[in-house]
């Protein structure tokens, strides 16, 4: 009985014993099964990210994200501040061009069918600007007016008619080029014309042609011919000398 009591005894320790060999295998399996994974895991992130293997795998991540955060912080930065300096570089530049003018002002008025200021694009001729107002009316004269001339901004274009011109179309039309503005092709403007223009006028010298412009620049525009005989050396006279060559 001794010896079969000793033999259970042995059988029971013996399992004992094998119990905790098998669950001390089982987590010295785990351990190293987690421990391999862990390495596996290191490697793939030093492999996305070569320069940081130092530390764990988390912190290396979170160092890895915040340098790229960094990193693109300072390109941002960088090509924002590069693209201010172009825009400011841009801007001086389009300042120092000179500005293109795309529409102009013009009036014209007369024997036109719509008379009136118009906005038109720059570099438009009066044969155009003509055409927009409607066409000229049925007593204009247009063989005085160069048709063909640009027009500038704050130009106005006066169509006259045939009896405004009267008896002298021997002198407005015995020149060729037609240029409405000079004394041998049309009137002159006195609201435009220059000290020379002025000086081809019947009796009109330096000194008178001087004093149209002077009295043009502090009273404005002539709105009648009639006011040509308040400017210094114009009487009753010569201002009907020169009546029938100017217009306004």
């Amino acid at each position: 009985m001794d010896k079969i009591r000793y033999k259970r005894e042995k059988h029971f320790y013996f399992a004992i014993f094998g119990l905790i060999f098998c669950l001390v295998g089982f987590f010295a399996i785990v351990y190293i099964n987690q421990q391999v994974e862990i390495k596996r895991k290191e490697n793939i992130l030093r492999s996305y990210y070569p320069e940081n293997n130092v530390g764990s795998p988390a912190s290396e991540g979170k160092a890895v994200e915040t340098d790229g955060a960094k990193e693109l912080y300072e390109n941002n930065e960088n090509s924002s501040g590069a693209n201010s300096s172009q825009d400011m570089d841009n801007n001086n530049d389009s300042n120092n061009l000179p500005q293109i003018i795309s529409t102009i002002k013009a009036y014209i008025c007369g024997e036109v069918k719509n008379p009136g200021v118009y906005e038109i694009e720059n570099g438009v001729r009066i044969i155009d600007l003509l055409e927009i107002a409607g066409g000229q009316a049925e007593n204009a004269c247009l063989e005085i007016i160069n048709l063909a001339q640009v027009i500038s901004d704050g130009q106005r274009i006066y169509i006259p008619s045939r009896e405004e011109i009267g008896d002298s179309d021997s002198l407005f039309f015995t020149n060729d080029s037609n240029d409405y503005g000079s004394s041998t092709a049309g009137p002159v403007n006195i609201n435009t014309a220059n000290s020379k223009e002025l000086e081809s006028l019947p009796g009109i010298g330096p000194v008178i042609a001087n004093n149209i412009i002077e009295y043009r620049s502090r009273n404005g525009s002539f709105k009648k011919k009639e006011e040509l005989k308040n400017v210094s050396g114009i009487g009753e006279k010569k201002y009907e000398e020169i009546e029938k060559f100017v217009s306004i």
